[in-house]
This record gives C-alpha cells, sequence and structure tokens, in this order.
C-alpha cells in the first residue's frame, strides 16, 4: 500500500489567509504521477491515490480568518485524527500575542510535536513554535516584519534571514506569507522526490526553487 500523510493545517483567529491556504493547495494538489494530474484537477482521482490529505483544525471549529473571511475547520483539538504533518500558519501581530496567551492552543501544539508530528510554521507561526519550546536551540526563519521580535523574545533561537525556509528534521519554518508555498513543495521533494514537486509546481504554476538555510 502507498504511504499516505495526513496533514492538519491549524486555524486561529485572524490567520492570514495565504498562510494556511497556500500549503492547502500544494499538498491538496500533489500526485505521485505527473499522468494523474488531469484525474486530480477532474476531481476523480481515486482516495488511495492521494499522497497527502489535508485537513483543517482549530480549537473551536469556527475560525474568522484576517480580513474577514469564515472558515469552518473540519476538526476541533478533542477530535482529530492523528496527523503526520501539522502546518502552523502565522497572522498578524497583535494575532500572534493572542495566540502566545492560549496555553490549551501551545500545549496542544507542543503535545503534536512530541507525538512525532513533523510541524512546519508559516511566517509569524514561527512565534508560536518558539514559545511552544519546539525552536529550543535551533535554527528558525519567519517574517521579515518579525524577525526582530522572535530574536529579542527567544534568545535560544538562532533567527535565519534572507531564506525562504530552515528544515531542522521534526520542525520546519518558512519566511513569510508565500514562503509558505515555498517550503511545502520543498516538503513534497522530500518525502516524494524532486520530480513530484515539479509537477505539483506545474500544477499550480508556482516556480520550485530548491533553497535552504
Amino acid at each position: 500500500m502507498k504511504q499516505q500523510w495526513n496533514v492538519g493545517i491549524l486555524m486561529f483567529d485572524h490567520v492570514d489567509v495565504l498562510d494556511y491556504s497556500g500549503p492547502f493547495e500544494v499538498f491538496s494538489l500533489t500526485v505521485r504521477d505527473a499522468n494523474q494530474v488531469s484525474d486530480l484537477l477532474n476531481n476523480s482521482i481515486a482516495y488511495e491515490d492521494k499522497p497527502f490529505i489535508v485537513k483543517t483544525v482549530s480549537q473551536n471549529e469556527l475560525v474568522t480568518a484576517h480580513n474577514g473571511l469564515r472558515v469552518l475547520t473540519d476538526y476541533s483539538f478533542n477530535d482529530h485524527p492523528k496527523f503526520d504533518i501539522l502546518v502552523v500558519p502565522g497572522g498578524p501581530l497583535k494575532a500572534i500575542k493572542n495566540c502566545v496567551k492560549n496555553v490549551e492552543l501551545l500545549h496542544w501544539i507542543a503535545s503534536q510535536h512530541r507525538s512525532g508530528v513533523i510541524v512546519a510554521s508559516i511566517c509569524s507561526g514561527a512565534i508560536l513554535l518558539a514559545e511552544a519550546g519546539l525552536l529550543n536551540d535551533k535554527k528558525a526563519t519567519t517574517n521579515s516584519y518579525a524577525m526582530g521580535y522572535l530574536e529579542k523574545k527567544y534568545p535560544d533561537v538562532e533567527v535565519v534571514q534572507n531564506v525562504r525556509y530552515v528544515d531542522n528534521e521534526d520542525v520546519l519554518t518558512s519566511a513569510g506569507v508565500s514562503a509558505g508555498i515555498d517550503m511545502s513543495l520543498y516538503m513534497v521533494a522530500k518525502l516524494l522526490g524532486e520530480d513530484t514537486a515539479q509537477t505539483t509546481s506545474n500544477t499550480i504554476e508556482y516556480p520550485y526553487f530548491r533553497t535552504l538555510a
């Protein structure tokens, strides 16, 4: 049986839309073989042929994203399946600071990592990973506007500038907003090979550049 990865995308109030929707599209529009793209786009690909099963999860299921988009997530913290990959998006710094005060959310992120889930943050989501203790003594990147905050508040994190993403094996971080697409394509390549990532890149018409700190 071909391996499938369950991808959970964390949602919270005022989350940036492209932060979560970019990775959602990359993983959802990935196929193992370029010949399957037509079936994928016609919504006729078999469930078992999808490498990634992507679902959204939040504390309370109904989320109002940044700029007012309302989203009903697939699962809450209490009823989600076991994830293999967890994507933690970012948002405006005010929203992230509110999340930092949310003990249940931070404990949930930490518990996912402890259970063996690969955790990948987008943009200012790196701050949530740092607060949850996932970035201690690790390299990380984030949105350029949040780097000073991350550096000052979390001195145990080695903040890396001018990269699209950083890979610490079980914890990844990306730069701002659209960089989540680059990181997701990199993760596809890491799990399924460069040719597969290139096929996904062609499908979404977004350039795939393998750049890494």
